[in-house]
């Protein structure tokens, strides 16, 4: 009886002794990483772990028919809007400032993205582009300026929408640079004013751009003069650059389930029959 007893006792610590070890083993690379070695080792299994529900983002000042200030409505609102139902994301806010300031916004993370970013901008991250605009040279026709290529603006005052020479290529800043008569404003109705005023002899705009504010203008100047517009640049497309990839990658997955949508050319036409003038309503969404 008692051999038997004492067989028992040496079973089991011989049992304690084989089980210890692989207990240790076990658990040790578990309890020993600490947290935030455990949560990012998560997220390497998954794409977006923590997907973001709402995103704040800059603009420029004066971008009307795209985006207004004062009402949620407008061209490229509207589509951003529609990309981001697509995925449940909220648009937090929409901060207007000029061009410089509100890169600097995203630039310093107060801000999460800039809409109409210029390219390369270093530590920024990039969507694709939601919309293509048209930038042109605009002068009076009685004028009769012959204006062909961008080197004729050489000679000419011109006036750029603020930072045009980042965002209208090389030839483009280097005439700029070069012509002491160039100058840039941030209102884009002021250019308009200037041009009809005859301040200066050709202002470089977007088309619908100079369209909207031409229409809102009619009733304090006489808009209705000839004016040329000269299609000096490419379509330049508008991408929304990101402090963070993540951000950045979510927003271009959005964009690209609307473009594969009728809801992207839908807003697009009513922007082609001038919905988004000054008299017309919101769109119905």
């Amino acid at each position: 009886m008692k051999s038997n007893i004492v067989f028992s006792i040496c079973l089991f610590n011989l049992l304690l002794v084989f089980c210890r070890p692989l207990s240790a083993t076990l658990l040790s690379p578990i309890e020993n990483v600490p947290l935030s070695d455990k949560l990012n080792a998560l997220n390497k299994n998954e794409q977006s772990p923590l997907m973001t529900d709402s995103i704040s983002f800059s603009t420029s000042d004066s971008i009307a028919p795209y985006f207004f200030a004062d009402e949620e409505i407008g061209v490229q609102y509207d589509l951003l809007k529609a990309a981001l139902d697509s995925k449940n994301i909220a648009i937090k806010e929409i901060v207007h400032a000029p061009n410089l300031r509100a890169q600097r916004l995203v630039r310093t993370h107060k801000i999460d993205c800039m809409i109409n970013t210029p390219d390369n901008v270093a530590g920024l991250f990039y969507t694709q582009s939601l919309i293509e605009y048209k930038n042109s040279a605009f002068y009076l026709s009685k004028n009769n300026l012959n204006i062909e290529k961008i080197s004729d603006l050489n000679t000419l005052s011109v006036l750029g929408f603020q930072n045009s020479k980042q965002y209208l290529g090389n030839k483009f800043k280097d005439i700029a640079n070069g012509n002491p008569h160039f100058s840039e404003i941030t209102n884009q109705k002021s250019q308009v004013v200037m041009l009809f005023n005859g301040y200066v002899q050709v202002i470089v705009l977007e088309r619908r751009i100079f369209e909207y504010y031409r229409y809102l203008l009619a009733s304090k100047l006489d808009t209705s003069v000839a004016v040329t517009e000269v299609s000096l640049f490419e379509p330049a497309q508008r991408k929304i650059a990101c402090h963070d990839k993540i951000t950045a990658e979510e927003i271009d997955s959005a964009i690209t389930s609307l473009k594969q949508s009728n809801r992207y050319q839908d807003i697009l036409e009513l922007a082609e029959k001038n919905y988004y003038q000054p008299q017309t309503k919101t769109p119905s969404q």
